[in-house]
């Protein structure tokens, strides 16, 4: 049977859908795109290092499946090139001179959610301003960062809204086609004793995440003990997220919070997989004899039992599991 290059460009154009921004306390994002049939356009985020938030919104002339091959190409480029720069006029004049941006419009913005220096640069028929300013090089608690690229007009009023979902709606709604993404910069992160990172949702990337989880630990003192406790309970819930929480087949961030404070540890683990509250298993019962006792259970009784607290929500369309663990005092580290 045929595919007919309407369905490859649907497909592709939903392959440049990112994954939902998740709930942060630094930073809340928006973004969408018009379903152009002249152009495909696309909005992005991603964190290319420690505490360093990339977002774009772009748009590329053509409708058809080398225009969104084209597309899913740029976004991926894209990635890399402010990888290795950290600075958005750079990553886009490292863009022109590895492709022919002709036909394409883009806006790019990086910021350092931590000391809240930004870089923002614009090619072709778009535009990035923070809260109705340009010429920024830094954001406070409070600024809104617009980004457009296409047919979105910049709205009136991003300095005063914090509604950035109304403000994408509206500016999607009065287009023909196009991509724009709003940032609310809420309050500055923090870096000394938090880490926040990615992993992909393959088994692979669990081991990927113990080794930073590990080395994030060390490097505050966290004590051989207390590390291979939370090393057995992430091991646990990644496998269980990875195994369980994705139908669609398709590649998945799942993200990771640790901050200490206090001798006290702290875990977030974020995943927008189906719905899923591994906290309702019930308790396997331990005093049953191995040929009668549930198998299923077992695993999230040793996490609690491995930890002080652990909660679940379904928040903004992610599973959030948070964790908390009482660390041994440096004293009793010590001894």
């Amino acid at each position: 049977m045929a595919v007919s290059d309407e369905a490859l460009v649907a497909h592709l154009r939903a392959s440049l859908s990112p994954q939902r921004f998740p709930v942060r306390r630094e930073a809340e994002l928006e973004g969408g795109a018009g379903d152009g049939r002249e152009a495909i356009s696309f909005y992005d985020h991603h964190w290319p290092a420690r505490s360093v938030l990339a977002i774009s919104a772009a748009r590329v002339a053509g409708g058809d499946v080398d225009a969104a091959l084209r597309a899913t190409g740029l976004r991926q480029l894209l990635r890399a090139v402010v990888a290795t720069t950290l600075n958005a006029g750079q990553a886009l004049e490292a863009l022109a001179a590895h492709i022919n941006t002709a036909g394409l419009d883009i806006g790019l913005l990086v910021l350092d959610v931590v000391s809240g220096k930004v870089s923002y640069a614009a090619r072709g028929k778009a535009a990035v301003t923070i809260s109705g300013r340009t010429n920024q090089r830094e954001m406070v608690s409070g600024d809104v960062a617009w980004l457009a690229a296409g047919d979105i007009d910049p709205p009136k009023a991003t300095a005063a809204s914090k509604d950035i979902a109304g403000l994408i709606r509206d500016g999607i709604d009065r287009s023909r086609s196009g991509a724009a993404c709003a940032l609310l910069f809420k309050t500055p992160g923090r870096l000394a004793q938090e880490t926040i990172f990615s992993i992909g949702n393959s088994h692979g990337d669990i081991q990927v995440a113990a080794e930073k989880v590990r080395r994030f630990l060390e490097m505050h003192g966290v004590g051989e003990e207390d590390v291979t406790r939370i090393d057995v309970a992430l091991d646990e819930i990644l496998t269980n997220a990875v195994n369980y929480g994705f139908e669609d087949g398709e590649a998945h961030e799942i993200l990771l919070s640790l901050s200490i404070a206090a001798d006290r540890l702290a875990i977030e683990v974020q995943d927008d997989g189906r719905p899923f509250d591994p906290l309702g298993i019930p308790e396997p019962d331990l005093d049953a004899d191995l040929e009668s006792r549930q198998i299923g259970g077992l695993g999230m009784h040793f996490v609690r039992t491995l930890l002080d607290r652990v909660s679940y929500c379904r928040r903004n369309g992610w599973n959030v599991l948070s964790l908390e663990k009482q660390l041994a005092s440096r004293t009793d580290r010590a001894s």
